[in-house]
């Protein structure tokens, strides 16, 4: 051990040993060489500190007087072998706080307990007050949806300050998360702590916040969002966590044509049952049938009290019709006179159902405790749940979230009301096996959401997704990503080939509200296979670090996004459109997006490619109202960029190309097709035509273009129609090789 480290915790064994001749510990520092970060901590001025090496960084803060009982412990957790040093200090009451630091991470826990109880609590910690400046920060608003701001906001959400060359810093809360509060300007505070309202905390209370470092804003942020879910258990949702993520759907929220809308000669009922058999008439695969809160009975009165009148005033009159607040969560009797079962069972697919919040009115409240007009009973939740239940109901969708909150103040002012309402809608759905989806969240719902595995969808759009919803949901998937839940679009039409594409790149649901017969069908299975399974990339659509960037800088570029499939073979997928304002010449590398060596980028708005080394620039105009989508694929040992299934949007995802394998002079590719799929149109770069053999076939026709140095090969059904199941699915599995 070097001398200096030698010395060092000789001071420190003799301080926690309190040797009566030892000379007073000042300070305390713990040096970490495997992360850069050193946390320290001076007992007789009270500052501690977490100081950075890549980058070179310090923040710094004062408890504002002097501490005591300073301890240096170590552990395990986790996230990994810790040490922590702790001390006490008094303000109008005693305080205990411990800052942790990790091996192998560049992150550092604080913490801190209230030893006495105490009706307010305003200190926070940390409050740091020396920090690198003229940092960009990029946060976001607590509002519903809660979209992306460049600047600092005083509310829930997590601050994510960065650099012009990406070094980053992440400061949240760690716990409570409904009670906890960012406070201020990034020149004279940084901190973390807790709403003013909070009120009557208990002796003993322990509030928890992260400063996690490191170098890329998306990967620390992602670094950020997988501490707390690391800690909370929370998994990342897979592509078959529940039917809304796996499969097509139809929704009727607001934007749809069905939605507080119907064919006045069939009923809403009939109307949808309509539906249903129309699509299935013309061979496209929903799997579950969305309905929004046209279903359930509520009043007219808003959230703040204005009498809205009906929701749709063509149609009749009645608590189906009306824009407020439950009154009573079951279906409407005018629209459903034999239930919501008896409904579903006649339509014949799961169901997903919209909530909103308890209306003042509500009988509930005699019965159950309510909360403002959040329902926290958990009688209640479990009540309503198994009547979801027997009704077919896969997903509960809780709408109005942000109004809840604000209109719910315990949810802000204590420790309990606000998990009260989100544990036991949690515990109810899972206990009846349904999913949940939040919709109109603040920011510190995103975060509450770590703590439920059954949280597998979130809303990061306003409503009727378009195009002016792009860059807000972009952004605010950020969010949803790094905290483990997909990101939801919102309804649209399926003729709008850039709202699908958005869509089907996000990794999330999928779902149009189309009007019966104005469909596109070939839009729509260019984004899932025939059997409604969406073929999606690995990862959710996100804006890149240089969007980032040039955004905080307000160098009014077009926005691009990314992401991946990496089956064998990572191959990117991109996508850039000009905001009001940018400019409309658009570039990148391949290196940027993750990619070495020869890449060929292929873009599939108007069908041109171009070869390139993966640091050299690819550069593309837009039109101001236009967007345009990329396929990056590398060219590998074999020769080949693969760029997959020539009719789907996500042309390389797993649920159609499970497997890739590039060996020196060939290409295999691992092919998934449904039962009623018969063709699959495989296309790829190659300097010459190469050869295409079905596994244990015969070689195959390919198509080859001189010009563009592409290639397409047509794969029949009939190569290999031996049956498996996949994920449940039957499925046909061909094996193709392609090579010299």
């Amino acid at each position: 051990m070097p001398e200096s480290r030698t010395r060092l915790w000789t001071m420190l064994v003799v301080a926690l040993l309190g040797t009566v001749n030892a000379p007073r510990v000042l300070a305390v520092s713990l040096p970490h060489t495997d992360t850069g970060l050193n946390v320290a901590v001076d007992e007789s001025s009270g500052v501690y500190s977490v100081t950075s090496s890549n980058p070179d960084w310090k923040f710094s803060g004062t408890v504002g007087a002097p501490v005591t009982g300073v301890k240096v412990t170590g552990g395990k957790d986790k996230l990994g072998a810790y040490r922590e040093v702790s001390f006490r200090w008094k303000t109008d009451i005693s305080l205990q706080g411990a800052i942790r630091q990790y091996s192998g991470r560049p992150l550092a826990r604080f913490a801190v307990t209230m030893l006495q109880a105490t009706s307010h609590f305003t200190a926070d910690f940390p409050a740091f007050t020396g920090f690198p400046q003229n940092l960009h920060m990029l946060s976001y608003k607590e509002d519903a949806m809660s979209p992306p701001k460049f600047g600092f906001t005083n509310n829930g959400a997590p601050w994510f300050l960065f650099d012009d060359n990406a070094h980053t810093a992440v400061l949240s809360a760690g716990s409570d998360f409904l009670v906890s509060q960012m406070h201020g300007d990034g020149n004279t505070l940084i901190a973390s702590g807790l709403n003013p309202s909070l009120s009557n905390i208990p002796a003993g209370f322990t509030h928890t916040s992260w400063l996690v470092l490191g170098q890329g804003i998306e990967s620390t942020v992602h670094a950020w969002g997988n501490v707390l879910t690391d800690l909370s258990g929370k998994p990342r949702p897979a592509d078959n966590s529940d039917l809304i993520v796996k499969y097509f759907g139809y929704w009727t929220d607001n934007g749809a044509y069905y939605y507080y809308n119907y064919d006045p000669s069939k009923g809403y009922a009939g109307t949808i049952l309509a539906v249903a058999d129309y699509y299935k008439s013309q061979n496209i695969p929903i799997h579950y049938m969305q309905l929004d809160s046209w279903w359930y009975q509520k009043t007219q009165i808003s959230p703040e009290g204005k009498d809205e009148g009906p929701k749709n005033a063509k149609l009749p009159v009645g608590t189906w019709n009306a824009y407020g607040g439950t009154l009573d969560y079951t279906a409407s009797p005018d629209l459903f006179p034999n239930g919501l079962a008896a409904f579903q069972k006649q339509l014949g697919l799961p169901l997903v159902v919209h909530g909103r919040w308890i209306d003042p009115t509500s009988p509930y409240h005699q019965n159950y405790k309510i909360s403002g007009i959040a329902p926290v009973d958990p009688r209640w939740w479990n009540d309503r749940a198994d009547y979801l239940k027997g009704s077919g109901v896969i997903t509960y969708e809780q709408d109005w979230l942000n109004e809840i909150y604000g209109h719910s103040p315990e949810m802000a002012s204590t420790l309990d009301a606000g998990p009260a309402f989100t544990d036991n809608m949690a515990a109810a759905a899972k206990r009846h096996g349904q999913t949940l989806q939040y919709c109109m969240p603040l920011p510190r719902f995103f975060l509450q959401g770590i703590n439920y595995n059954n949280l597998t969808t979130i809303r990061t759009s306003g409503d009727r997704f378009d195009r002016r919803n792009w860059n807000d949901f972009l952004y605010t998937s950020i969010l949803a990503d790094s905290l483990h839940i997909r990101p939801w679009v919102d309804v649209f039409k399926s003729p709008e080939l850039g709202n699908l594409t958005i869509a089907v790149l996000s990794s999330g649901p999928v779902g149009t509200g189309d009007a019966i017969g104005t469909e596109s069908r070939d839009n729509i299975l260019s984004a899932v296979r025939a059997d409604g399974v969406i073929v999606k990339p690995d990862a959710p659509l996100l804006p890149t670090d240089a969007t980032i960037l040039a955004d905080a800088g307000k160098l009014h570029q077009p926005l691009i996004a990314s992401t991946y499939t990496d089956n064998g073979q990572r191959t990117v997928y991109a996508f850039a459109y000009p905001r009001k304002g940018d400019a409309l010449t658009t570039s990148f590398t391949p290196a940027s997006l993750g990619l070495t060596g020869q890449v060929y980028v292929y873009n599939t708005t108007n069908g041109s490619g171009q070869l390139l080394n993966s640091d050299q620039t690819y550069t593309d105009t837009l039109t101001a109202q236009g967007y345009a989508a990329y396929i990056l694929a590398p060219v590998g040992k074999s020769g080949i960029a693969f760029l997959g299934d020539a009719g789907k949007i996500v042309a390389t995802g797993r649920q159609r190309i499970p497997a890739v394998q590039d060996e020196p002079g060939s290409l295999t590719v691992n092919l998934t097709l449904s039962p009623t799929e018969t063709v699959v149109i495989l296309q790829g770069y190659a300097t010459s035509a190469p050869k295409v053999v079905v596994e244990g076939g015969t070689p195959l026709p390919i198509s080859y273009d001189t010009t563009t140095s592409r290639f397409k090969v047509q794969i029949n059904r009939a190569n290999s129609p031996h049956l498996t199941t996949v994920d449940g699915d039957p499925v046909t599995s061909i094996k193709v090789v392609l090579g010299s």
